[in-house]
């Protein structure tokens, strides 16, 4: 009797960490969609609709930014907008680009999944690159701007906990 309640102990470990493993990899699907993302953000940079970009942000994040910051949603939204605009509004057409040919799939020390996007930004005098950092939230992925001081940002840091860990490697900018 002890035996086999050793063996179902056991097996039920096993069981628990084999689905937790599985769930801490996007599968084909969720690459799938992050790659679809990709590929509209990257359209919409092209043609400067920083509306689209914008409403891609995680809801749970505005709106505790909002409380946070005493004001509404929207209103926080709209400065958000006006923000991306005035930095879209500089950039050449295609200066903007994610790369989803070499997203990097990472996990938290929690297993919760996340992705590194390689992104370039190319101006008359500089090219930065740089990796976005996309988050599954509510089984629809983000991208999350800002590199790590979004990531050590303590509203973030309350929302999502399980990326206090994470580090985003800095940015490199070339002269041209």
């Amino acid at each position: 009797m002890k035996f086999l309640s050793s063996l179902i102990f056991g097996l039920t470990i096993f069981l628990s960490g084999a689905a937790s493993a599985s769930a801490a990899e996007p599968d084909s699907i969720q690459k799938a969609e992050l790659n679809g993302l990709v590929a509209e953000i990257n359209n919409a940079a092209q043609r400067k609709d920083v509306t689209f970009i914008a409403n891609n942000m995680p809801e749970r994040l505005f709106k505790e930014m909002a409380l946070r910051l005493k004001t509404d949603e929207a209103t926080l939204k709209q400065s958000f907008v006006k923000q991306l605009d005035s930095q879209f509004a500089s950039l050449p057409a295609n200066a903007y680009h994610l790369d989803g040919d070499k997203i990097e799939y990472r996990q938290t020390s929690k297993g919760v999944p996340y992705a590194l996007v390689p992104t370039r930004i190319e101006t008359k005098e500089t090219i930065a690159q740089y990796p976005t950092l996309a988050i599954l939230d509510n089984t629809k992925w983000h991208l999350i701007y800002g590199g790590q001081r979004t990531v050590q940002n303590p509203v973030f840091l309350e929302i999502y906990p399980d990326f206090q860990d994470v580090n985003i490697p800095q940015e490199t900018i070339t002269r041209k």
